[in-house]
């Protein structure tokens, strides 16, 4: 146990001290931290890799909890890989091992234990494509439970933990993917395909593909170990046919991506570029002026 501030643990870099902050490593470790927090009568929070959230800089009065197992299991085409592992650390892993999956996801800020959380997708891929299965401790029911890719009840940058009745009521330990062995990178994005296309390759590997992915995420995304950010952080909205038909007939360059349901996903990107909010600052916050999908807290006085 020691103290910490938010400040330290988020990529935005801002957030209060943390009375309590407990790292866990093993369930011994998990249970006792939980136990010190009920004994104490004080508030549980949950944190990962520190990506996805924003804190406020007021002082938590309650206990932080973070589990720090890095561990990664290969068994066949499975992994198995502990909740604090870097997410970008297993792309690699399972790329350098020939297994196809989730090399779109090259890149992405953040822990193993949070990408469920999110439902983390990039460039056509999205987690619950490979999704097995994750362990976790029930904070109420004080007891180690599993849930399965229905359990999760995952969505567009969604799952069960984000809602009310998941929300910061579990702690993720550990989650199991199963990839396919020398299949085919997935290249299904025109930016991707066209940048490999530049390059020419014409046949790319799963390499090939996770390095396009990190340069272009490179151009786009400040680096959060250098200015504040946590990467995208929007959601495209996904609107009906007819609606996405009138958007084009004003605005001839909108992109909007028809989806398996009928309905159209339309760019966030475009939308707050179009309004105005490219490089936008207040109050030492930043819409980044590389690219209007990413607040950045340049001057860290956000």
């Amino acid at each position: 146990m020691g103290t910490k501030t938010f400040r330290e643990l988020t990529t935005f870099r801002v957030g209060g001290k943390i009375e309590h902050f407990f790292e866990v490593k093993t369930e011994k470790e998990v249970v006792g931290a939980v136990a010190f927090a009920k004994k104490n009568k004080l508030p549980i929070f949950i944190i990962g890799g520190g990506s996805d959230i924003l804190v406020s800089d007021n002082d938590f009065k309650g206990v932080v909890i973070k589990y720090g197992g890095k561990k990664i299991s290969f068994k066949g085409n499975s992994v198995t890989v502990e909740a604090g592992a870097v997410w970008d650390k297993l792309v690699e892993e399972t790329v350098n091992r020939g297994l196809q999956g989730i090399e779109c996801l090259s890149g992405i800020p953040g822990s193993v234990g949070g990408a469920p959380i999110q439902n983390i997708g990039a460039y056509g891929q999205e987690l619950k494509d490979t999704f097995v299965g994750l362990s976790a401790y029930d904070i109420e029911k004080e007891k180690f439970v599993t849930f399965g890719k229905t359990d999760c009840e995952f969505g567009y940058r969604e799952s069960f933990f984000k809602k009310p009745a998941g929300w910061q009521k579990f702690i993720i330990t550990d989650v199991t993917f199963s990839l396919k062995k020398d299949a085919p990178p997935a290249v299904k994005y025109d930016s991707l395909r066209n940048y490999l296309a530049e390059k020419n390759f014409d046949n790319p590997s799963l390499t090939d593909v996770r390095q396009a992915v990190l340069k272009i995420r490179e151009a786009k995304f400040e680096n959060p170990k250098e200015i504040g950010n946590a990467g995208s952080f929007f959601k495209n909205p996904i609107i009906e046919k007819k609606k996405a038909d009138l958007l084009k007939q004003k605005y001839a360059d909108i992109p909007c991506r028809p989806q398996p349901d009928g309905n159209y996903k339309c760019s966030a990107g475009w939308l707050i570029e179009q309004a105005g909010w490219k490089g936008k600052k207040y109050h030492g916050a930043q819409v980044s002026p590389r690219h209007a999908l990413v607040l950045i807290n340049p001057e860290g006085k956000a």
